[in-house]
């Protein structure tokens, strides 16, 4: 069985036998947590990722095969834990975490399908105290090709 450690995933020894029950999810997700921080090198991320995918699938209460499109969207457009609705950076996080967790199922031939294959991430913009002052706000000129050197006709060396 594989156990979520403190400080990271116990992977040491453990084969990860997947199969459709609670249990089984459960191992299919610590295994994609620990193979996210092995690859990504960030605790953070993995951390962040078993978040997000405990939220989604606590709120939902079906199991991953189950999952559609619009129930994916609806998450990741919807107001997170501190009530606010979520900029197009959380949008795009919640998205990617989840399309994520798919693609490593789908690896694993434990689904067939990624529910995040018909969204759209949204075009996050810089915050606009970034831009201020910035080149990108400037009229654009139109820019005049550099003179060509004539050269002399004369073909003696003067």
């Amino acid at each position: 069985m594989l156990i979520l450690a403190e400080g990271g995933i116990d992977m040491k020894n453990q084969v990860a036998f997947f199969d459709d029950t609670a249990e089984g999810w459960e191992r299919a997700l610590y295994a994609f947590l620990a193979e996210k921080e092995r690859r990504s090198g960030s605790r953070r991320t993995a951390e962040s990722y078993s978040r997000m995918i405990q939220h989604f699938f606590g709120r939902l209460g079906k199991p991953p095969d189950k999952v559609t499109s619009q129930e994916v969207f609806a998450w990741a457009h919807g107001k997170g834990l501190s009530g606010k609705e979520p900029g197009p950076v959380t949008i795009g996080a919640r998205m990617a975490c989840m399309s994520s967790f798919y693609k490593f199922l789908i690896r694993m031939e434990i689904v067939s399908s990624n529910p995040c294959d018909a969204l759209e991430r949204p075009l996050a913009a810089p915050p606009a105290s970034r831009l201020a002052g910035c080149i990108a706000d400037r009229p654009r000129r139109r820019h005049r090709p550099a003179p060509v050197p004539r050269r002399s006709q004369g073909g003696g060396s003067g």
